[in-house]
């Protein structure tokens, strides 16, 4: 059981969290913008033993919401695929502007003391630029060095077999193909790149742009269940479909579900659990070993509204087809 309360700060007012849930081998939490599936993603990865992830200390946890789990989590590992893409923008922004201000400063009237600080800020605003911009390479390398062998073959063994089953059926039916052309793995020199489509590959990559996205996080379910022989392991995903095609958002999703079922078959200890906003993706991860929960909000509460039942209907996500019928 995982139960997220509390009250959340918000403008001039205060919001009840009221979630609580009992979460599956597959997890998926959908909902609008708001309604917690972040609360309780970083509740879980709060309560492992060892982390692993971008999550600073300071982003862990919200004052004044308490967060519980009866489960062991030996080993969480969290990532969020959309900020993998946007980092660039959104971090290195404000640190430049940090650099730029620093560097005007130096050239006042200062002291020889006075310099060699000014200087020492620019040297760790540099440091914390190049941490962040290799943040995914350095967090995967991590992740890596937990996996058996023998599992990581496991995975690749089910992603192909799965592979080879979006293949025929594309075939068959005359559907897009492209549910996932490229492929990730890391080694200390820096990623190695594969498409699967047209076999071009490379090695060394230490930064990733969009197109990667939905491979860091094909790679980071392979790692995360290569990861659980004799070891409980909580994968962590925010926005899995994040620079995803429709196809490829559902192939990821199936993906999930593939690797939930076999290790609930040999009882290896992962489990995983997603934040989302695509009904791809989550048509894609629903089966017997998932459950998907519904998030929502009111005037002054973030509650869990119930689980969808697998139907052609999915709370949320499938209501922008009656807006667009009923606002013509």
């Amino acid at each position: 059981m995982i139960t997220v309360k509390g009250d959340l700060t918000y403008g001039n007012k205060n919001v009840k969290v009221d979630i609580e849930l009992e979460p599956a081998r597959l997890t998926v939490l959908t909902g609008p913008n708001l309604t917690g599936k972040s609360l309780v993603i970083r509740c879980v990865y709060n309560r492992a033993e060892t982390r692993v992830g971008r999550l600073s200390a300071k982003d862990l946890w919200i004052e004044g919401v308490s967060c519980d789990a009866t489960e062991t989590i030996k080993l969480a590992v969290y990532l969020d695929a959309y900020r993998t893409a946007i980092q660039l923008y959104e971090f290195l922004q404000s640190k430049f502007e940090d650099i730029g201000n620093t560097l005007k400063s130096i050239y006042h009237d200062v002291t020889e003391d006075d310099i060699r600080q000014q200087v020492q800020k620019v040297i760790d605003d540099l440091k914390i630029i190049e941490s962040a911009v290799k943040a995914d390479f350095s967090t995967a390398l991590v992740l890596k060095s937990y996996t058996n062998d023998y599992l990581v073959k496991e995975t690749l063994d089910v992603l192909f077999q799965l592979y080879e089953q979006y293949k025929q059926v594309a075939k068959e039916h005359g559907l897009f193909d492209d549910f996932f052309p490229i492929m990730l793995s890391v080694e200390k020199d820096g990623f190695v790149w594969r498409d699967t489509k047209t076999d071009a590959r490379g090695r060394g990559l230490r930064t990733l742009s969009t197109v990667y996205a939905p491979a860091l996080v094909a790679m980071y379910m392979l790692y995360a269940y290569g990861a659980s022989d004799g070891r409980d392991v909580y994968l962590l995903v925010e926005e899995p479909e994040a620079h995803a095609h429709p196809v490829m958002a559902h192939f990821l999703g199936r993906l999930a579900l593939r690797l939930a079922e076999r290790a609930e078959e040999r009882g290896y200890g992962f489990r995983a659990m997603f934040a989302t906003h695509s009904l791809d993706f989550l048509a894609g991860a629903y089966g017997k070993v998932s459950r998907a929960y519904i998030l929502r909000r009111s005037h002054d509460r973030i509650y869990v509204e119930g689980t969808w039942d697998g139907g052609s209907y999915i709370p949320g996500l499938s209501d922008p087809g009656a807006y667009q019928l009923f606002t013509r």
